[in-house]
């Protein structure tokens, strides 16, 4: 039996925060957009189909950026990842101010969703090798400049919708990455275990653990991919407009703010596979229902609820992932769990928003729902019978 993890020092804690700012600031501009979704298919006179291949191609561009570069952070190049980064998602936030078509919001969605692809994993593997005996708890700390970030980011853009019309959120957010681009490159370097070799992330699919952990973050970014793009227009139809889905998403993400460190160090103590399928299963299974509650309070007040089970889900599932391969090898992890989040939500994404568009929430929700499940359900299989990756040798 393994000793309980320590006490993270506060030196750790604080060295900490430079990377979940940074995380902090990608996620509020994603977060952003998905409040003004609604909004943005009236005003450009897009349908609800147009709108889901819009969500789609963000997750697709930054599964592809994961999914090939990902591992260039184990090689010590996550800082410059996260600078380019930066500067990737003014450019495309600058577009989204003058674009009208669906080709100019695809093109400018796709290069938002890049930018943050190519940030994330250097990101995490921060995270992960600060402190390699609380990694959950690091983990959690991560989440929360995540989250917090995502909560921010649809109440500013729903104040600047209200106050200046539907393209100042962009400008907003745009001239917001400009100002934080010196703050980015003056991030701490990484002290983690450089991998020298040459070796490519698809070697690491070969641990039947990590396959467990990857199917569990599959399938509940399947339910991320249809919230974000049938929420804001179910929402809009209902009577609600880009400060309501603000509201909603922000109160969905509380939960999350508060209780990831204590998620993480939980999955620390029971093992991250236990808590991340029992939370997301948990969310998994109350997606099914947002399309028969009728009205806007009382779904959100469900997205509150499960929002608890989110904490513990989500970032025991990124736990899960970290302790499934040797230190050298955790950003090449990290970005195929970020390929695979962005893979799952774009898997459902439009055909959520295309079952929304002919069929309503109700059949859109169960959809959701259940596919996210099934794979949940697939990953505890794979799971069973594993070990981490500190009582096993490492992968070649």
């Amino acid at each position: 039996m393994s000793s309980p993890p320590t006490t993270m020092p506060d030196s750790n804690k604080w060295e900490l925060l430079p990377y979940m700012t940074v995380m902090a600031v990608l996620s509020a501009s994603i977060g952003g957009i998905v409040a003004v979704l609604g909004d943005l298919r009236d005003a450009l006179g897009f349908t609800d189909t147009e709108i889901g291949v819009i969500v789609t191609a963000g997750f697709l561009a930054a599964f592809v950026a994961q999914i090939s570069l990902a591992r260039l952070a184990d090689r010590g190049h996550g800082r410059v990842m996260a600078i380019t980064g930066i500067a990737i998602s003014a450019v495309a936030l600058f577009g989204m101010v003058f674009v009208d078509s669906v080709f100019g919001w695809v093109t400018c969605r796709a290069l938002l969703g890049f930018a943050g692809g190519l940030a994330l994993p250097g990101l995490r593997r921060a995270a992960t090798v600060l402190d390699p005996d609380n990694v959950g708890e690091n983990v959690g700390r991560l989440v929360v400049g995540e989250i917090s970030g995502f909560l921010l980011g649809p109440i500013v853009a729903a104040l600047f919708v209200v106050a200046f019309g539907i393209r100042a959120p962009f400008l907003a957010f745009a001239i917001g990455m400009v100002i934080f681009l010196p703050f980015v490159m003056r991030l701490p370097v990484d002290r983690g275990a450089i991998d020298t070799s040459r070796r490519s992330a698809f070697g690491l699919l070969t641990i039947r653990r990590l396959q467990g952990a990857l199917l569990v973050v599959g399938g509940y970014f399947m339910m991320i991919g249809a919230w974000e793009s049938v929420m804001p227009v179910m929402f809009k139809d209902r009577g609600g407009g880009a400060l309501q889905t603000g509201i909603a998403f922000t109160l969905l993400g509380l939960p999350v703010v508060f209780l990831s460190p204590y998620a993480g160090k939980l999955a620390d103590r029971l093992g991250p596979p236990k808590v991340a399928i029992i939370g997301t299963g948990l969310v998994s299974l109350s997606t099914m229902l947002y399309g028969y509650i009728p009205g806007l309070v009382w779904p959100v007040v469900l997205m509150v609820i499960f929002g608890i089970s989110d904490a513990f889900g989500f970032t025991a599932a990124q736990v899960a992932v970290s302790r499934a391969v040797v230190e050298e090898r955790q950003a090449a992890a990290l970005g195929l769990m970020g390929a695979v989040e962005v893979l799952g939500a774009a898997l459902l994404a439009l055909p959520a928003a295309l079952v929304y568009d002919s069929h309503g929430a109700g059949p859109a929700w169960l959809l959701a729902g259940f596919s996210s499940f099934a794979f949940i359900f697939l990953g505890a299989v794979r799971f069973r019978g594993t070990e981490p990756a500190s009582k096993m040798p490492a992968p070649h």
